[in-house]
């Protein structure tokens, strides 16, 4: 009932009493249940009001039925973002051991080859970490 009161209270044509609003707190409990908000409930009940306004009750009770939103699906919990081999905890995409350690193939290395594991590659990182920490502070003995 709260929640539709709040909904309706910029609307002055849209008096209810207490048992009106009772009689329509269900309806808007299942909007609710549906994740609307109240901003869903205003933009539903509220645009498009006729000039005379013989039975408010009789308005916002056809609306909340015609314009009820249909059911979200369930969201489904978001899949592991990788699983490891149980022998070598290397990433894999499924549970169990990788290719490697199950011998049906060799493991390949991709961190840490080409210019990242060369001097080049080295010193490169070096000077990016010097140039984003500044000079190394004087050690004190």
């Amino acid at each position: 009932m709260a929640v539709l009161f709040r909904v309706i209270r910029s609307e002055p044509r849209l008096r209810l009493g207490d048992a009106e609003a009772r009689a329509l707190a269900p309806l808007v409990t299942r909007w609710l249940q549906r994740g609307c908000g109240e901003a869903e409930l205003a933009h539903a009940l509220l645009p498009g009001l006729p000039r005379p306004m013989h039975s408010p009750a009789a308005i916002l009770r056809d609306r909340l039925q015609r314009k009820l939103p249909p059911e979200r699906p369930a969201a489904q919990p978001p899949p592991a973002p990788y699983a490891e081999c149980g022998r070598c905890h290397d990433p894999v995409p499924r549970p169990g051991i990788c290719r490697a350690c199950a011998g049906l193939g060799t493991r390949t290395v991709a961190v840490g080859t080409g210019a990242t594991a060369t001097s080049g590659g080295v010193a490169r990182a070096r000077a990016a970490l010097r140039a984003r920490l500044g000079p190394p502070a004087a050690a004190t003995t």
